[in-house]
């Protein structure tokens, strides 16, 4: 029951206005629940929302230019200055007029670049929220290593707390000398400094998570999840061909390829002859009568000759422009490929490096348990032991790091492959 009501809470806030300040949010959060969040209230998502909202205005009032335009006037006129060939008169009418364009080729192109250039806007969005996806996903998986770490760094300086106990104790009964419980305590005091900066790296950590969600610093805020370390099942190639099909940043890039190309018919239309029909009426009354309505429809045609190379400079802008969009378009399906590809070598060096690390950390706690032996044996020095209690802290953080390594590893290579939120 309380899960859900986070839920609801969380589902509350994505369709918060805006402009609001950030919220206060107390409880649990799991991963799906902050991705869910910075992917609709994310700061970046809102600011690629209003750009696709621009591009979708710009693509209406480059449409509304092929269709009728219809206005109204109502004019109200008293001449008292006599004119040559006008009479004195008070007039007071009422005249509507139309225009509808038969044939104009540059506005047609115009408002299928315009369309097209909308749809980019809608993939740059689609772009955005798969990269806040990430970073939330980057930043939630930082604050769990760094309490992680924060834990372990606590076992470390309980261990050395123990170790100190152990050389005071030898030391009162004469069995070690007392520089050893010096040394001891030297490494007691540094455990308990990595402990202290292990909880400032969580806090802030944790503070920085609550910025990317739009959430006020003084909220309490515990991550329900934990580290994913079941990697994915599909191959390389098949993650290169859904990130072909699937990454936005593509899509957006060939879209503006798409309208690079309208553009440049449209640059080339102007050439085109342009027809258009309006028509007008009047209806009204006037003293002295002048006539009380009328109409008239007048057809154009017009027939561009010459103006300064204008038409041929526009053209030629626009081919540049297409040449630079194909670029792009080139630019980004190699850096696709070689995101993914990037992204696998990551995967795969994470799940080596667990396994290798996970080993490291099981003969770290068998060399500790020997040293400890030794040492109550009379056949070790102390600084051997303290060489295994640093040996296994290295070898626990190591582990641990190793765990977030591949748990970011698989949301990279979704991230690369262009995959949903959450999948």
């Amino acid at each position: 029951m309380h899960k859900a009501g986070i839920a609801f809470a969380l589902l509350v806030m994505m369709w918060l206005p805006a402009a609001a300040d950030p919220i206060v949010f107390n409880g649990e959060l799991s991963k799906a629940q902050a991705i869910a969040r910075v992917t609709v209230q994310g700061f970046d998502v809102r600011a690629a929302q209003a750009d696709l909202a621009v591009a979708r205005a710009r693509s209406t009032t480059a449409r509304s230019e092929l269709r009728p335009h219809i206005s109204l006037a109502a004019i109200a006129t008293d001449a008292n200055l006599p004119q040559l060939g006008m009479p004195v008169s008070r007039q007071t009418y009422l005249s509507a007029s139309a225009s509808l364009p038969i044939f104009n080729s540059a506005y047609s192109f115009g408002a299928q670049a315009a369309g097209i250039t909308a749809l980019a806007a809608a993939d740059d969005l689609a772009g955005v929220q798969n990269d806040e996806a990430l970073a939330v996903y980057r930043g939630y998986d930082r604050v769990l290593l760094a309490a992680a770490v924060a834990d372990a760094r606590q076992a470390d300086a309980s261990d050395q707390q123990a170790n100190v106990d152990l050389i005071s104790l030898r030391v009162r009964v004469g069995k070690a000398a007392r520089y050893q419980l010096v040394r001891a305590r030297a490494s007691l005091a540094q455990a308990r400094q990595a402990k202290e900066d292990a909880d400032a790296e969580h806090d802030e950590a944790l503070t920085d998570l609550k910025v990317l969600l739009d959430f006020d610093p003084s909220s309490n805020v515990q991550l329900s999840d934990g580290f994913t370390t079941a990697p994915p099942s599909s191959r390389l190639a098949t993650v290169s061909a859904r990130a072909r099909v699937q990454r936005p940043e593509l899509a957006a890039a060939k879209s503006r390829v798409d309208a690079a190309a309208a553009s440049l018919r449209q640059a080339r239309a102007a050439f085109v002859p342009v027809t258009s029909v309006s028509a007008q009426t009047y209806n009204g009354t006037s003293n002295p009568p002048l006539g009380h309505g009328g109409a008239q429809i007048s057809a154009q045609v017009s027939i561009p000759l010459v103006d300064g190379g204008a038409r041929s400079a526009a053209v030629a802008q626009a081919k540049a422009d297409q040449e630079k969009a194909q670029a792009e378009y080139d630019r980004r399906s190699l850096m696709v490929q070689a995101d993914v590809a990037n992204a696998w070598r990551e995967l795969t060096a994470a799940q080596r490096n667990l396994v290798a690390s996970q080993a490291a950390l099981m003969e770290s706690r068998e060399n500790l348990r020997v040293a400890r032996l030794r040492l109550r044996a009379g056949k070790a020095i102390e600084l051997e032991v303290l060489d295994a209690l640093a040996v296994s802290a290295n070898a626990r953080e190591a582990a641990l790091r190793a765990q977030a390594r591949l748990d970011l590893g698989i949301a990279t290579l979704h991230h690369a492959a262009g995959d949903p939120a959450n999948s």
